[in-house]
């Protein structure tokens, strides 16, 4: 909320979450990111240098704030993340799951784009053919 020219109240949980920090690269550009995620305090990345310059976001479920935020950092060549919270032999492992409802609406938005694609080609089919035999 805020309240005028450089006012801004934030209101917070009682419960303090530490940030987990992970480094994420690209292996085929060779660029790198760093994520904090899960923190409770709005301004708790300020004092990290990787993060300077970057705004912490809060996780929104079902459009209601939880109170938890993520902040993402674009690293320079050279730049270290800092305390990282993922164990050097344990790879990333990210999955997802197929969700019948997402499958389902994106070939309902496909059938729709099909027949109004038929719908335009036949439509100037017929316009060419009146101009054709006038």
């Amino acid at each position: 909320m805020t309240f005028g020219p450089g006012t801004r109240l934030i209101v917070g949980s009682k419960e303090q979450y530490e940030p987990e920090v992970y480094e994420l690269s690209d292996t085929k550009t060779n660029e790198k990111v760093c994520l904090a995620t899960g923190f409770t305090r709005h301004n708790l990345m300020k004092d990290w240098t990787a993060f300077s310059g970057t705004e912490a976001s809060q996780i929104v479920e079902d459009g209601k704030p939880t109170g938890v935020y993520n902040q993402v950092a674009v690293l320079e060549a050279g730049q270290e993340c800092g305390n990282t919270t993922e164990k050097a032999d344990e790879p990333c492992a990210a999955s997802l799951e197929p969700d019948e409802m997402v499958n389902l609406a994106s070939l309902t938005v496909f059938g729709l784009r099909v027949i109004f694609m038929k719908t335009v080609v036949f439509n100037v089919l017929m316009t060419l053919r009146l101009w054709i035999s006038q």
